[in-house]
């Protein structure tokens, strides 16, 4: 476990496998399209990060970087985390980005149904 103030954090995270970017139902994505979900993913993760970060007190030289009046290097720590989570598995919103660009399915057709003897006729 990783400590902080306060703070505990597993220091290995795994995800199932189906949470696990370029996881797709159909197999491989093309890679043009898994990176642009781990880049979603990773500017949510940033945002998400930002706002978590903005909540700790700063008065009294507190916060996760004090002294820091121009919030440049929690910008930086914000930024680079969320593009290692991203890298690392994320949360699940990459592979679900993913699920979502595929094509869909074909829906079966009547002919590719299969027949089913005619109800109330016993042979």
């Amino acid at each position: 476990m990783i400590r902080a103030e306060g703070i505990s954090l597993p220091t290995a995270v795994s995800l199932p496998p189906a949470a696990q970017p370029g996881t797709t139902v159909k197999g491989v994505a093309e890679p043009k399209l898994v990176e642009a979900a781990k880049e979603m993913e990773a500017t949510f993760l940033a945002m998400l990060l930002k706002q978590m970060r903005e909540t700790l007190d700063t008065e009294d030289g507190g916060g996760l970087f004090p002294g820091d009046t121009g919030d440049v290097q929690g910008g930086l720590f914000d930024l680079f985390m969320s593009k290692h989570l991203a890298d690392a598995g994320g949360v699940g919103m990459a592979a679900a980005l993913l699920r979502q660009m595929q094509p869909p399915a074909p829906k079966p057709t009547p002919t590719d149904a299969p027949a089913l003897p005619p109800r109330g006729l016993t042979g």
